[in-house]
């Protein structure tokens, strides 16, 4: 079972299917966004509400990109670490999810639910009585 979702931010933008990857992996909606994406200098600036020119600075010094280069989603990421890295790592992967760039889920490791197992949320735990308990 899939869910469409568009990724609105590009032109041309296919659906965000939720379902099961090529390697037979789960991957919730969302979660595949911006793997093959490119973006302008235009594009990141907006997203992570810098001036432009920081990002022409940044494409040039980085990876010898003029200002009518593109990045890919991985790209995006090592330079939301290098151009809004003093914010807090929330903000930062908001302002991929913004840019519709791929962001990794910080759970990834983990499998299941949203921390490690030893931090996991009681919505999780098995909460059946034991027999004669009410």
């Amino acid at each position: 079972m899939t869910s469409d979702i568009t990724n609105s931010r590009q032109p041309g933008a296919t659906p965000l299917e939720a379902g099961q990857s090529e390697t037979g992996e789960y991957i919730p909606a969302g979660e595949g966004q911006g793997v093959n994406s490119r973006f302008t200098a235009d594009q990141v600036a907006d997203a992570f509400g810098v001036a432009v020119d920081r990002v022409h600075n940044a494409f040039q010094g980085e990876y010898n990109l003029g200002p009518d280069g593109s990045v890919d989603s991985r790209q995006a990421q090592e330079l939301a670490e290098l151009i809004i890295g003093d914010l807090p790592l929330d903000r930062q992967e908001a302002a991929l999810m913004k840019l519709g760039a791929f962001t990794p889920r910080r759970d990834e490791e983990w499998g299941r639910g949203q921390n490690n197992s030893d931090e996991e949320s009681d919505k999780l735990e098995d909460r059946t009585p034991e027999p004669g308990i009410i």
